[in-house]
């Protein structure tokens, strides 16, 4: 398998300490689902689809392609640059498939899963691969990082809320049960930055689980979101907050003292490096 970082395995906390960036948010774009009338292969490359398919310049770092049959919306997604797709290596991606009918988030796909995400079969991985670089100099540990990347095309989790107010927690689901409810999945690392396929059905009326329910002009949403796991859940440890004493500064012997609160956490450095967050959202139209 091609090396998920062309040819070195990069520094996480290197690429996550200058991608600190504020949230990619901005005006909901649209573009138009362009009828497919002989499926593609769902295996990450963009060969069988009809030329000029995937979109540049609709979101920011992504090339992006949506195409639907009677039964299936196929989406395409092609990474522009080095930081969104390390970043959605080291994280991943999570796709939410919503419309007016439903609440936002409320059916959502994590593809792929993120190295981060695979390193917890590993106790101390995960906290070790973010905030050491020299960790992965050690031979055994570059062995555990690159099964976790060779496995990554079989790793798919999925979001499903029924109430709005329920906490986000995706669910690791096989690859068989996904394909038994004709979803289907392909990523392709072989070219400069990673791309990917994804098949989902179309809402049919009978209320199907894993589905693209589009409202009655046939229109649906798709928001694209990458977000690292909590400082919690990679540490164990729950951030808190502490009042402590610091001289006031319009006090010019140094003498008096003012209260202020700060954060409280053993590692505020791994604190500020899962702070990063992306997110954009694309209207569709179906080509019925």
């Amino acid at each position: 398998m091609t090396d998920l970082y062309n040819g070195s395995l990069i520094p996480a906390f290197l690429l996550i300490s200058v991608l600190i960036i504020s949230t990619a948010c901005s005006s909901t774009e649209s573009m138009q689902s362009h009828r497919m009338e002989t499926p593609p292969q769902i295996d990450g490359s963009f060969d069988d689809w009809p030329s000029g398919s995937l979109r540049t310049g609709v979101i920011e770092d992504f090339d992006l392609a949506v195409s639907n049959d009677d039964e299936f919306v196929y989406i395409g997604i092609n990474f522009r640059n080095n930081r969104a797709s390390t970043m959605a290596l080291d994280h991943g991606l999570r796709i939410y498939i919503d419309s007016d009918k439903t609440f936002r988030r409320s059916f959502g796909i994590i593809y792929p899963t993120g190295i981060v995400h695979g390193l917890g079969d590993y106790p101390g991985a995960r906290k070790n691969y973010l905030e050491n670089p020299s960790w992965q100099n050690l031979p055994e540990n570059q062995r555990i990082v690159k099964r976790v990347e060779e496995s990554m095309p079989e790793r798919v989790q999925i979001i499903r809320r029924t109430n709005p107010r329920d906490r986000i927690r995706p669910a690791t689901v096989s690859m068989s049960q996904l394909e038994a409810n004709g979803l289907l999945f392909g990523m392709d690392t072989s070219g400069r930055y990673m791309s990917i396929e994804i098949r989902i059905p179309i809402d049919d009326g009978a209320g199907e689980y894993f589905t693209v329910i589009p409202n009655s002009n046939d229109r649906f949403f798709i928001d694209l979101e990458i977000e690292p796991m909590s400082y919690e859940d990679i540490t164990g440890e729950r951030p808190g907050f502490e009042t402590v004493d610091v001289a006031d500064r319009r006090d010019p012997s140094g003498q008096r003292t003012r209260t202020r609160t700060q954060l409280d956490v053993s590692d505020p450095r791994l604190y500020s490096l899962l702070g990063y967050k992306y997110e954009s959202r694309i209207r569709v139209s179906l080509d019925r």
